[in-house]
């Protein structure tokens, strides 16, 4: 019995951006290097996704304007699915892009259910072909990994290279558990920060409020339409979870965060051709070959479910670590200059140094004045006065 009809579905596409492939592919590893990925073909190009433990979904797609050549036929649906184990096919995409002493052909072509997913490798010298058996697993299910747009807490853009900092940050401080924090202000002021809590305690990055770094944050009252003020919102992850988007983020341009009021967080993650980093630094001589102008880059999406839901105590101490306190302080301190210029314009005449409950009595040039006539002036027996013809200098 045939498992394949060779005529329902084909598929062959060709590309000599190995390197590419080589970046996009290993944001697939912190999901689990060794388990199935799940490859869909149609005709706007590859997506490759994983699962992990229902709590956490990631889907990398590559357009197939990446692709010199890219042919796809389906006679009964419009799209195409198939696993394969991910090591299986990075490591021999890995092994073909080191040759940097040539340029490197890679066809993959399937033809249909039960026939094996072929990768073809030709340079000026040799022709490689590697087979892999491909198969449907029920494992997948993304049921609940799906962000609903019409209950949407918040949004906001941030730039890739931040983000991919601050997650490397609390990586090194040994951070567990990881909160988003996003809050309006009607003055403009608004606020996203990040919260790591480790053995060191609490640890906030909070986001510079600039369009270079923060382009877009708003705060939604549940209905993804109506924009709140002075009302926080506040999601609670393990940080185990979240740093599986850090290598993705090394590659980012720019990263959309959503999350809605059932606790899921979307990721966005879109790297534009001139920000991504070649993952095999060895063959960045130059002679590689430039990416094609339409093709839109990496594009890749992750959702992922809080830890837990906050309660109110919680979000009371999160929100007075928010606090700006160096603030706080400057409103209950006095400017002091004020406080002497005040003090100078209420007796000018009497009071040249500005000293508080001070005045100055004109210096006496009779000198049958005694030292009793001077106390009864209200001047003490020590005190003494310049000649009143010599300048005074301050």
């Amino acid at each position: 019995m045939r498992l394949n009809d060779q005529g329902a579905t084909s598929f062959s596409a060709s590309t000599v951006h190995l390197e590419h492939i080589t970046t996009a592919l290993n944001c697939l590893t912190p999901f689990g290097s060794k388990e199935d990925v799940l490859i869909f073909i149609d005709e706007d190009g590859l997506s490759f996704a994983r699962e992990c433990n229902h709590i956490i979904w990631i889907q990398l797609f590559l357009s197939k304007e990446l692709f010199i050549s890219y042919s796809y036929e389906n006679e009964d649906e419009t799209q195409t699915k198939l696993c394969l184990k991910i090591n299986h096919l990075l490591d021999s995409v890995n092994v073909a892009s080191r040759n940097a002493d040539d340029v490197v052909e890679c066809t993959l072509s399937y033809k249909g259910y039960g026939s094996p997913f072929i990768l073809t490798f030709e340079d000026s010298l040799i022709s490689e072909r590697v087979e892999y058996s491909t198969y449907l697993s029920g494992r997948f299910d993304n049921s609940g990994l799906e962000l609903d747009r019409n209950q949407i807490l918040f949004e906001c853009i941030v730039k890739g290279d931040i983000l991919h900092a601050v997650i490397k940050d609390f990586k090194e401080i040994g951070c567990k558990d990881c909160y988003l924090y996003a809050e309006l202000d009607e003055d403009g002021n608004n606020m996203f920060a990040l919260i790591s809590k480790s053995q060191l305690g609490f640890s906030r990055i909070k986001l510079p409020n600039s369009r270079s770094i923060l382009e877009k944050i708003e705060v939604y009252d549940s209905d993804s339409t109506t924009m709140v003020y002075g009302k926080p919102v506040v999601g609670f992850f393990d940080f185990n979870c979240f740093d599986k988007i850090r290598q993705s983020t090394k590659v980012a341009s720019k990263v959309l965060l959503r999350m809605d009021a059932h606790g899921l967080l979307s990721v966005n993650i879109l790297s534009q051709t001139d920000d991504v980093l070649i993952a095999d630094t060895r063959n960045s001589s130059g002679r590689l070959p430039q990416l094609p102008k339409d093709y839109p880059g990496i594009v890749i999406e992750v959702c992922m479910l809080e830890k837990e839901s906050i309660d109110e105590s919680a979000q009371a101490e999160i929100r007075l670590l928010m606090e700006d306190s160096e603030q706080e302080r400057s409103k209950k301190i006095p400017r002091r200059s004020k406080k002497r210029h005040s003090i100078a314009n209420d007796s000018p005449a009497d009071n040249l140094l500005g000293l508080p409950n001070a005045k100055l009595n004109p210096p006496n040039t009779n000198p049958r004045l005694n030292n009793d006539n001077v106390e009864d002036a209200g001047q003490s027996k020590e005190t003494s006065y310049p000649p009143s013809d010599l300048p005074l200098f301050f």
